[in-house]
């Protein structure tokens, strides 16, 4: 079957004011997404230039010592937090990764391959902060520490860059497993059957002919994960220690860019004017680095999708005519045959080793959220208010539901009519930047977001020094979780009307119809099931978000009356309570993050059994 995209159907010549309406409606939407990642880059850089100006002068990035009150902000030790945490983490999750996704790719029957898959996916639809709340009370407190006490070495608690690193590499091993086996699964079928032909093992044929033709995929996945690990805030805020001096030891303890942003940002008044850009400062140098990661790994991506020679060692052996083979003795044989029968089964045990490990932590986590949170929520949980006895969250699952209930009705329309524009306008200009940017828009880390919807909604950079702000509000917070929405709704909606046939868009312009109508009364109706799925996991995404929400939601212990109050949310209440020293408040942290796992988990396993039963009746009525 071929993957080419099926011709586009030929729109009626005529146009009406409706359809020229219509147009001019969906280019406005990617024109929007344009000049929201445009805005975003010119407000990043407008608040950091006080910084940027005087960068020498304030030793952002010469110096370690990070002294705002005598104007030093040396910021080398939270660069070394965030490259020491991410490679870390790459040293752990890749071999883990790659190894998963060869088994799963080479090895695995099909249902063991489904169930891995499946699993891998709820794995990464965890919320980060419940990957923080896991790591602080088990990795680090019950793993790390017990461990660095054995070895006599000072930490107590097991918070640190270690745990960091290991926390992020569960986090990206999804990322890498699931990029990988989609490279491995795109080696052609005759190299495999080549190789087994001329007597190779299972083992020698994925090391010398499927990894390495899948080696430019791989690459590209372990760069985008990179990006996604020197982006993640709250799991690495809560488990890094939040150190502001430099320390090495496998012990020690630290800060990380996007912690040191989700910390200390909220806290700088108008006054501070070189310790606000300068933290703004160092956001826009974490858009730059994921920037630069998704980009690379995109190219390589579409550079290893193109078809090419390959050729082999064998090719310029058997060119030379002076060669001549010569028979290896028999014993030579036999003992080379036994060898790489040892070898290929004991790569077999590793491959499924690697993958045994990167599904134990989904176990770990939901076994010990529900064991630590399932016993705490009642009936006055979804009632009650903290300082009610006994406490409850009402308000933080009321403000949940209204900071997503923005970002959606903000989210999905803009999204619709930007995805209509890149799958129906095929052959207009705006669509491949679109397109480019809404992928990388995918890609910027939510902290960064969440600085720029604090540029513009929290305390607008507009505004003269000492002047107030519009404060904390649910329209700041829906607006940072819309800006996440906004490229999985173009993504999921654009793919699933460019599914519709075209022999349907075709009939339709047959009967009369107009492009608009074609659009409205067919494409949208055939592909509104998959559109459904695709906000759906949207949704799931921004529902367990908090790090955007700490710069322009925030919390409070009341009800909010107006969407201009501060609002809390189910996210931001796990992080806050999660570090009190509190029994209430920590058993109330466990609650919020079993109910809030639950939700997520519950919108990914209904969209994903959806989708799927969705797939099958396509199949039965083909």
């Amino acid at each position: 079957m071929s993957s080419s995209p099926a011709p586009e159907a030929s729109p009626p010549v005529r146009s009406s004011f409706g359809d020229r309406a219509f147009l001019s409606l969906s280019q406005s939407a990617g024109v929007f997404v344009l000049s929201l990642a445009a805005a975003m880059v010119a407000v990043l850089t407008y608040q950091a230039w006080p910084a940027l100006s005087r960068f020498r002068e304030l030793q952002i990035l010469s110096s370690t010592d990070w002294n705002p009150n005598e104007g030093v902000y040396g910021s080398l030790l939270f660069v070394y937090g965030t490259v020491a945490t991410s490679v870390i983490a790459m040293l752990v999750a890749v071999p883990l990764g790659v190894g998963a996704a060869a088994y799963l790719s080479e090895v695995a029957p099909p249902r063991v391959r489904r169930t891995c898959s499946f699993l891998l996916e709820l794995l990464a639809a965890i919320p980060s902060v419940i990957f923080g709340f896991w790591a602080l009370e088990f990795l680090a407190r019950r793993g790390l520490a017990p461990t660095f006490g054995f070895f006599g070495l000072n930490n107590t608690s097991g918070e640190g860059i270690l745990a960091a690193g290991l926390v992020l590499a569960v986090m990206i091993l999804p990322y890498i497993t699931a990029l990988s086996f989609d490279v491995c699964q795109a080696v052609p079928r005759s190299q495999r059957e080549g190789s087994l032909a001329l007597g190779a093992t299972r083992w020698q044929t994925i090391w010398n002919v499927v990894l390495p033709f899948a080696r430019p995929g791989i690459i590209a996945a372990c760069f985008l994960a990179l990006g996604r690990a020197a982006g993640e805030t709250m799991a690495v805020t809560m488990v890094i220690g939040n150190a502001e001096y430099l320390r090495f030891g496998i012990a020690a303890t630290g800060d990380s860019i996007p912690s040191l942003i989700a910390g200390r940002l909220h806290e700088t008044s108008a006054a501070d004017v070189d310790k606000r850009a300068v933290l703004i400062a160092l956001g826009l140098l974490l858009l730059v680095i994921t920037l630069v990661m998704n980009v690379g790994a995109r190219a390589l991506l579409r550079w290893a999708s193109k078809p090419r020679a390959r050729p082999g060692r064998a090719v310029s052996v058997i060119e030379d005519p002076n060669y001549q083979l010569a028979p290896a003795p028999p014993e030579q044989t036999v003992r080379a045959r036994k060898r790489a029968a040892r070898t290929d089964k004991a790569m077999m045990v590793v491959l499924w080793f690697c993958q045994l490990l990167t599904v134990v932590p989904l176990f770990l986590i939901l076994g010990y959220i529900t064991y630590k949170g399932a016993g705490h929520v009642s009936t006055t949980f979804f009632t009650n208010l903290p300082n009610d006895k006994p406490p409850g969250l009402y308000h933080a699952l009321i403000g949940s539901v209204t900071l997503v209930g923005l970002a959606a009705a903000f989210a999905i329309p803009v999204g619709m009519l930007a995805a209509i524009f890149l799958s129906e306008y095929k052959n207009y200009r705006l669509v491949k930047p679109v397109r480019f940017v809404s992928e990388m828009l995918g890609g910027v880390p939510s902290i960064v977001i969440g600085v720029f919807a604090y540029a513009i909604l929290v305390y607008p950079f507009w505004f003269a020094v000492g002047q107030k702000g519009w404060g904390y509000s649910a329209w700041a917070g829906g607006f940072a979780l819309a800006i996440m929405m906004l490229p999985v709704v173009i993504r999921s909606a654009e793919e699933s009307m460019r599914l519709v046939p075209n022999s349907l868009r075709e009939a339709s312009y047959a009967l009369g119809a107009s492009r608009r109508q074609t659009v409205l009364k067919v494409v949208i109706p055939a592909a509104l099931p998959a559109i459904i799925t695709g906000v759906l996991l949207a949704v799931g995404r921004v529902a367990g978000e908090t790090a955007p929400l700490i710069l322009t939601a925030r919390g409070s212990q009341f009800l909010p009356r107006l969407l201009s109050d501060e609002t809390p949310s189910l996210p931001y209440y796990v992080y806050d309570f999660a570090t009190k020293p509190g029994e209430a408040q920590k058993n109330l942290a466990w609650a919020a993050a079993f109910v809030l796992l639950c939700v997520v988990l519950l919108l990914n396993v209904g969209t994903r059994l959806l989708a799927g039963k969705r797939v099958v009746a396509a199949a039965r009525a083909d």
